[in-house]
């Protein structure tokens, strides 16, 4: 996938996700049991963290033989609970902050790699065939719309209409 229609649909499943969190107030976002029994800000913690695990990899795509973190975790939700435990007290505002930075930095990274470094599936043999772009759409869009799409259920459920 170029580069362009990655970046494209990055911001897009970020559109969906700030679309589905629109208009809710900070009592709502504490709101347990939104996805299993975390609120609306441990999602955009957990989102936050694998974002950063993401710019992690890319950050050292010069170094092809070095497998990064997010591919070595074995147990997903063994690392989900470890991330929650290292994010559940801080506050809000604080976690937003750092949804939103994350993401620009995100965007960022992506766009400073080169089309041959996001398509080609032999370059990094810890991708097991699959080309960078791949990664960051797992990572990034994916996760995002999944996530999204539960808020909206989550929402629907409980009488909090979007705007």
């Amino acid at each position: 996938m170029a580069k362009d229609e990655i970046l494209e649909q990055i911001r897009e499943g970020r559109g969906a996700l700030l679309t589905a969190i629109e208009g809710l107030s900070d009592d709502a976002m504490l709101r347990t049991h939104v996805v299993g029994f975390w609120s609306v800000k441990d999602v955009l913690a957990h989102l936050t963290a694998w974002e950063s695990e993401l710019i992690t990899a890319l950050s050292r795509v010069d170094q092809p033989d070095v497998e990064p973190t997010i591919v070595q975790i074995d147990d997903l939700d063994e690392w989900n609970d470890e991330q929650y435990r290292n994010t559940v007290r801080r506050p809000l505002a604080d976690v937003l902050r750092d949804f939103n930075g994350v993401h620009k930095y995100l965007l960022q990274a992506v766009a400073d790699l080169d089309e041959a470094t996001l398509e080609d599936n032999s370059r990094f043999e810890w991708m097991e065939g699959e080309p960078l772009s791949y990664l960051i759409s797992e990572n990034a869009v994916w996760h995002e719309q999944e996530h999204a799409e539960q808020i909206r259920e989550w929402r629907a459920a409980n009488d909090l209409p979007l705007p």
